[in-house]
């Protein structure tokens, strides 16, 4: 399954819409299935975008990943004020109404997103520092899983997180996150390894292996959920950095595909004219068509390794 994020504003233009129903039987929003756009205010959902998104992928066959039913990110500010008991309601609510919504249309949600601390970053207990660890504690991430399966008991759910693909301890934290959760019977069914990564720095393929292997061996599938590839700070002109991302795509994907427990490869957009990336580490072309949405050399490694070559 070969899948992108996308959003629902851009679905309006022709060579956006064309290029992603030629290339992609998946889709994931990128924005619209997150809390603040959904529920920006206390207890009033505005499901238009994320309704556009399910629509569009539906009359196409094509497949759609719900992304993210809690994350501390995209959490709109009046979660922030609410006590114990209130967000503890509000968590309930907003999985249940989300999830639910989409029961049997969406057939995997990332339940969980970035709950495990980064590199030097305080944690409690290896968790990241958020508002859902500091009221509810670290029961709340089994506490949504479970939330999850009854609001869409057939889709398949995962927990998400970047940086696992290295050998470090990130992993090590995630891992032991993930297998507790699997030996306390709570209703995991996967990983996604999110896989933003930088051309001239990247994790080599039999480590990335090793790690989804670990996933695999406590019963779970993986995925490679958010990928893209930074090419603004390797070395050499245009041409030799395009070729170096084209490797990197095409050894990373290998990976999944090279693997029966990885079941999809989503990339976090699809065309370097839209994406988050520019924003947040400055002007780039990480995505595998570029923004006349002509196939780069990078949508070239992807095949290969579809093919297998």
């Amino acid at each position: 399954m070969l899948g992108a994020a996308i959003q629902s504003g851009y679905l309006s233009q022709a060579p956006y819409n064309a290029t992603l129903s030629k290339h992609f039987n998946s889709v994931t929003a990128e924005y619209e299935h997150k809390w603040d756009p959904v529920q920006r205010t206390p207890g009033v959902y505005d499901f238009t975008g994320a309704d556009q998104i399910v629509e569009f992928a539906e009359a196409r066959g094509m497949r759609v990943r719900g992304h993210a039913l809690v994350w501390h990110g995209a959490t709109p500010a009046w979660v922030n004020s609410l006590s114990e008991p209130e967000l503890r309601i509000a968590m309930e609510d907003h999985i249940r109404t989300v999830a639910g919504r989409y029961r049997g249309r969406i057939f995997a949600w990332d339940v969980v997103n970035e709950a495990v601390a980064d590199e030097g970053q305080a944690n409690t207990g290896g968790l990241r520092n958020s508002v859902f660890l500091q009221r509810l504690g670290p029961g709340f991430i089994a506490e949504a899983f479970r939330l999850a399966r009854s609001a869409a008991p057939e889709a398949r759910l995962y927990y998400n997180d970047y940086s696992i693909e290295w050998a470090n301890a990130k992993f090590e934290r995630t891992y032991a996150l993930v297998k507790g959760l699997v030996d306390d019977g709570v209703p995991i069914d996967g990983v996604g390894f999110q896989m933003h990564v930088e051309a001239q720095n990247y994790p080599p393929a039999a480590q990335i292996a090793r790690n989804m292997q670990r996933i695999a061996d406590l019963g779970l599938v993986v995925n490679i959920s958010e990928m893209d590839v930074r090419i603004r700070l390797a070395p050499g002109d245009l041409m030799t950095r395009l070729e170096a991302q084209k490797r990197v795509y095409r050894e990373i994907v290998g990976v999944c595909v090279a693997q029966p427990f990885c079941d999809g490869i989503t990339f976090w957009g699809f065309t370097d004219r839209y994406s988050w990336i520019d924003g947040f580490f400055g002007p780039d072309d990480p995505l595998p068509f570029n923004e006349s949405y002509g196939a780069k050399p990078a949508a070239y490694g992807v095949l290969d390794a579809l093919l297998r070559r």
